[in-house]
């Protein structure tokens, strides 16, 4: 499926006429087409369910903190912690944060608070042939403990962003969405875009972006039970382990 086949939907929804002789009054590559990437932005944000699983990501040896981004080098370099952040090779495009770490041995998810308050010096331990735990930096990278003596290949899960192409977008931009999502999307276009107009038009858009923000509460409580998404409590998310990633 792609934003093309629910253009009509949206269309709809805003009382524009079908291409080729439409839409009238709304941009469809200016508009229309970035109010749905945004609508798929927003669905995947607020439930989790574009994931990249089972991917194999190789850490380089001697360093704590890692990023996210597509390089072999990182970023900040001896700017940030010990030994500031270093490549992660493997991590797919579009990465906005890890959600498990796999291994042979066990790896248990944890935060910087949890490590801090376990043991203050953490960071000047000795690297080890294994890591004890990972943890979450926000949605920029993630780091672990202890440091690694060998390079050192794990499996990895992330959740990912549903675009990674830059405007201008079109419709052939597919949607990674399961079909509970694809009615949402027309929705959420379609009253970003009546948002825009005054008076009756802009108060009902807020009544159905209301409706949006119910059923993406819904998707998301359901989607909590299949895979629960933890982040660190140091950037505004609960520390909680699922318990199904306990070890």
């Amino acid at each position: 499926m792609t934003l093309a086949d629910l253009l009509e939907d949206c269309l709809n929804r805003i009382e524009e006429a079908q291409p080729p002789d439409g839409p009238v009054f709304w941009n469809l590559v200016g508009e229309v087409y970035p109010m749905m990437v945004d609508a798929l932005y927003e669905a995947s944000l607020m439930t989790g369910v574009v994931q990249s699983s089972n991917v194999l990501v190789t850490l380089q040896p001697g360093i704590t903190y890692f990023s996210l981004q597509q390089s072999s080098i990182g970023y900040g370099i001896g700017g940030y912690g010990e030994n500031g952040y270093g490549g992660s090779i493997g991590v797919p495009s579009g990465t906005i944060a890890m959600l498990r770490m796999r291994a042979p041995y066990a790896i248990r998810k944890t935060s910087l608070k949890a490590l801090d308050d376990y043991n203050p010096a953490w960071q000047q331990a000795a690297p080890s042939t294994q890591m004890v735990a990972w943890f979450p930096l926000g949605v920029s990278g993630f780091g672990i403990y202890p440091q690694l003596t060998a390079e050192t290949q794990v499996v990895c899960d992330f959740l990912t962003s549903p675009v990674n192409v830059p405007r201008p977008y079109s419709g052939s931009i597919p949607v990674p969405l399961q079909v509970e999502f694809t009615n949402l999307i027309s929705m959420y276009a379609a009253a970003m875009c009546r948002a825009k107009e005054a008076g009756a038009e802009s108060e009902e858009a807020e009544v159905v972006f209301g409706e949006f923000m119910e059923k993406m509460k819904e998707l998301s409580l359901w989607q909590t039970r299949l895979d629960s998404l933890v982040y660190s409590s140091a950037y505004g998310g609960q520390s909680r382990v699922n318990p199904r990633e306990v070890v």
